[in-house]
């Protein structure tokens, strides 16, 4: 059965609103990769999962306009619809949403290294921790008066206990966090 003409000019006009609907899909795609993809394979997985949407939803478009059949004026109109839609919409978008983009994400920057700056302070600060326990072994600071004692000097040997068990909770705590928030120098 052949086509019209005014079902294939129908088509080619519809070709070119899924053209559009892909363009602004990539949009929405972009967004996404600019915001939570930072490795290749992220990227990678999303080219691949957007290529695959729009290829299916352009096989069942032919399915649907075309009985079946692959026809090229198709294939070009969505080809044109989504060139069109980059070129102006795309761009229109992409003006609004790369700064809103960029400015939350180094807002998110300042906030964590405040958040890790105040961390830090906090845990140098404590009196707990020791730093360069293998020089110190075993060495706490005073409250009253700073100077140094030996952890054999505790007169109750359960104090010094709680206090490794506090120092050890604290490092974990520190290094946890480390884990999640590295700090770039």
């Amino acid at each position: 059965m052949e086509l019209t003409f005014a079902q294939q000019s129908t088509a080619f006009l519809c070709s070119l609103v899924f053209g559009a609907a892909a363009g602004l899909l990539y949009d929405i795609f972009k967004i996404i990769r600019m915001t939570l993809c930072k490795g290749k394979a992220s990227v990678f997985v999303t080219d691949f999962l957007y290529v695959f949407i729009v290829s299916l939803n352009l096989f069942i478009f032919s399915v649907a306009y075309m009985l079946g059949f692959f026809r090229v004026f198709v294939t070009v109109g969505s080809f044109l619809g989504f060139v069109i839609c980059r070129l102006t919409l795309g761009r229109l978008l992409s003006l609004v949403y790369c700064p809103m983009i960029r400015f939350t994400e180094s807002v998110c920057v300042k906030i964590l290294q405040k958040i890790k700056k105040n961390l830090k302070k906090l845990l140098k600060n404590s009196n707990n921790i020791l730093y360069n326990e293998g020089k110190n072994k075993g060495i706490f600071r005073n409250d009253n008066n700073n100077s140094a004692e030996k952890a054999d000097s505790f007169e109750d040997e359960k104090k010094h206990k709680e206090r490794e068990g506090l120092l050890e909770a604290k490092r974990r705590a520190f290094f946890f966090f480390l884990l999640f928030f590295p700090i770039k120098s």
